[in-house]
């Protein structure tokens, strides 16, 4: 079952990032029906299109011009793979399902451009309360802070430590796991930022994409 699971994953995985590559191009999700080389434009065969495989095998280019795959592709795969292993036959896990694909791609935009756009903080938080409101025990704390998420909608401050969207993304998903959970997904997320910064020797890094993978990981132990 977990393997159909992560082939079901993968292939999620690939569409949505196609789809998402198409309408960032302008284009749309339909047409053309086949997927095709952004460079060369020619179509691209159901072999060249099995999800990580057919990645490897090309060395992450186009079979024909040699065009170089975005990365984020296979990174889409593996992530929706791993998501999907994670997901079990109950509301609350296709919620938890859910809000880690809106990560990866809150993710994708922060790695862009250091930042997502409002409205997908929106939906997290959204996401986050319902859950809450429909399977969590609810306890004082957790209103004061939903009103710590509104206050900085209101009112924007500036930190020199963090962004406020990985602060909104942080504070969401607090509401959403609950404390301990929370405090694995900060320790995970830290660490892997830490270890991307010395790797990558760079001062300033995207936050959301390490996030995103504590929450993949804080998944499959709650």
């Amino acid at each position: 079952m977990l393997l159909i699971q992560l082939i079901i994953g993968l292939i999620i995985g690939s569409f949505l990032f196609a789809s998402y590559s198409r309408l960032q191009l302008g284009g749309s999700i339909f047409y053309p029906a086949r997927s095709r080389c952004d460079s060369c434009s020619e179509t691209i065969s159901w072999f060249d299109l099995v999800p990580v495989v057919s990645y490897l095998v090309l060395r992450g280019r186009c079979r024909w011009c040699g065009f170089k795959i975005s990365k984020e592709t296979l990174y889409s795969e593996i992530y929706f793979g791993c998501l999907l292993v994670s997901w079990q036959p109950t509301l609350l896990r296709f919620c938890y399902v859910v809000i880690g694909g809106l990560l990866f791609f809150m993710a994708l935009n922060d790695s862009r451009h250091f930042e997502f756009p409002a409205w997908h903080g929106y939906l997290l938080m959204l996401f986050a309360v319902t859950v809450y409101a429909l399977f969590k025990p609810h306890h004082a704390i957790i209103f004061i802070i939903i009103v710590g998420w509104i206050v900085p909608q209101i009112w924007q401050p500036h930190f020199a430590w963090i962004g406020n969207g990985d602060l909104d993304v942080f504070l969401c998903l607090l509401i959403l796991f609950g404390p301990i959970p929370f405090a694995w997904l900060l320790l995970l997320s830290s660490v892997l930022a830490l270890i991307g910064s010395k790797v990558l020797k760079l001062c300033r890094l995207p936050f959301v994409p390490f996030i995103a993978a504590g929450y993949l990981v804080v998944l499959f132990f709650i």
